[in-house]
C-alpha cells in the first residue's frame, strides 16, 4: 500500500507540474460543456414564416397573433401571391406558410369545417416535421380555447382537432437542455479520462521514465494503481464540479440519488480509464495515443444514443451498439437526473457496464504486463 500511495504521489506531482494538462482536466469540460450546452438542442426556434391572409377578418388576425405571439415562428412576409410563396422557399427567405382561405371565419361561425393550409419547405425533414408538429399545436390550441373543435389543419393533409389531453411525466417543460446536458457529461467522463490514461503512459514511454519504474521494486499492479487511482481521482473531481455548474448554470433537475450516481460513475470511468491504458500499450508516441482514442471517441458517442435515439437506428446498428459501454451509462445518468430512478430499475445497465469494466481493465492488464515484460 505504501508503494501504491508513493506512486500515486509522484503520478500527482507530475499533473500538477504540467500546466498543459491542468488546463485539459479542469477548464476544458467547463468550456466544452458551456458551449455544447447551448450549441446541441433539439429545439427549433425562429422558423421563419410567410403569411397569406385571404379572409382578413378578425378570427384571421387572432390565428396569426397566435403565431406572432411564440419564439417558435418569426412571420418574416405578409403576402397574397401564392407563387411568391414557392419562390421564397427557393430562396431561403422562408421555411413555412401559412395560407387562410377566403371565407374561413364565416365557415367556422355556421359550424362547417374550415380548413387552414400549412406547407413547408421539405428540404430539411427534421425541421419542416417539427414545424408542422408546432403549427399544429397552436392550432389546437386556438380551437380548444374559442370552442371550434371543428377547424382542421392541412399541411396539404387533413387533421382534425379532437379534445386532447396532455400530461408529461418527466421533463415537463420539455426543455431539450435537461436531456442533452446529462449526456455532455457523460461525453465529458469518456473523452478526458480516456485521453489523459492513454496519453500520461505513453508519456512516461517517450520520456524513457517508464522503464525506470519497471526496475524498481513496484509490482505491475501496485504501479497500474498508481496510475488508475490519480485519474480516477481527478476524474471524480470533474464530475463534481461540471454537475454543480449544470444545475445551478442552466438549472437541470437533479432527481436521483447522488450516492447511486458516484458509484455508478466508478464503474463506467473504470472501463473509460481501462480503455486508456489498453490504447497506450500499443502506441508509442503521445500523438498516436491521442488519434486512437479519437477513433473510439467518435464510435462511443454516435452509437450511445447521445445524439441519435438507438431505436431510430437499422436493426444491424442497434445490435452493434450493445458494444459500447457508453450506451449504458448514457442511459443510467439520464435515468437518474430526469426520472430518479434507482437500482432496481438500472439494474440491467448497470450489470452490462461492470461486464464491460471488467473485461477492458483485465485486458488493459494483460496487455500492459505483455508489453513490458
Amino acid at each position: 500500500m505504501k508503494r501504491i500511495l508513493q506512486m500515486m504521489q509522484k503520478e500527482f506531482r507530475q499533473i500538477f507540474r504540467d500546466r498543459p494538462m491542468m488546463g485539459i482536466i479542469f477548464i476544458v469540460p467547463l468550456v466544452q460543456l458551456l458551449i455544447l450546452a447551448f450549441a446541441i438542442t433539439t429545439d427549433v426556434k425562429h422558423i421563419k414564416m410567410s403569411v397569406v391572409d385571404f379572409d382578413k377578418s378578425a378570427i384571421s388576425r387572432e390565428i396569426i397573433n397566435a403565431f406572432s405571439q411564440t419564439e417558435r415562428f418569426d412571420i418574416k412576409d405578409f403576402t397574397q401571391d401564392l407563387h411568391r410563396i414557392d419562390n421564397d422557399m427557393r430562396s431561403w427567405k422562408t421555411q413555412i406558410a401559412l395560407v387562410i382561405p377566403a371565407g374561413f371565419s364565416k365557415d367556422m361561425q355556421r359550424g362547417a369545417k374550415p380548413q387552414i393550409h400549412i406547407s413547408a419547405d421539405g428540404v430539411d425533414g427534421n425541421t419542416a416535421g417539427i414545424a408542422l408538429g408546432y403549427a399544429q399545436a397552436i392550432l389546437v390550441k386556438y380551437g380548444l380555447e374559442n370552442n371550434s373543435p371543428d377547424v382542421s389543419l392541412t399541411r396539404r393533409i387533413s387533421l382534425h382537432i379532437v379534445n386532447m389531453v396532455e400530461r408529461m411525466w418527466y421533463n415537463l417543460e420539455l426543455d431539450s437542455q435537461q436531456f442533452m446536458v446529462p449526456g455532455i457529461v457523460v461525453v465529458l467522463l469518456t473523452i478526458i479520462p480516456m485521453m489523459l490514461s492513454a496519453m500520461s503512459l505513453v508519456k512516461e514511454k517517450e520520456i524513457g521514465t517508464l522503464e525506470q519504474l519497471m526496475v524498481t521494486p513496484l509490482r505491475k499492479h501496485q504501479l497500474l494503481l498508481g496510475k488508475i487511482i490519480p485519474f480516477l481521482i481527478l476524474s471524480y473531481l470533474e464530475l463534481a464540479i461540471v454537475m454543480t455548474v449544470a444545475i445551478l448554470l442552466f438549472n437541470i433537475a437533479m432527481n436521483g440519488s447522488y450516492l447511486l450516481l458516484a458509484s455508478l460513475s466508478f464503474l463506467y470511468l473504470i472501463t473509460t480509464i481501462g480503455l486508456g491504458i489498453f490504447i497506450s500499450t500499443f502506441t508509442h508516441t503521445q500523438q498516436q495515443a491521442m488519434f486512437v482514442a479519437w477513433f473510439f471517441m467518435v464510435f462511443m458517442i454516435i452509437m450511445s444514443g447521445f445524439f441519435i435515439p438507438i431505436d431510430n437506428m437499422p436493426g444491424s446498428l442497434q445490435a452493434f451498439t450493445y458494444l459500447n459501454p457508453m450506451r449504458f451509462f448514457m442511459a443510467i445518468i439520464r435515468d437518474i437526473f430526469q426520472k430518479g430512478s434507482g437500482l432496481s430499475y438500472l439494474s440491467r445497465d448497470s450489470a452490462m457496464m461492470t461486464f464491460y469494466g471488467i473485461i477492458i481493465i483485465t485486458l488493459a492488464v494483460f496487455k500492459f504486463r505483455k508489453r513490458v515484460s
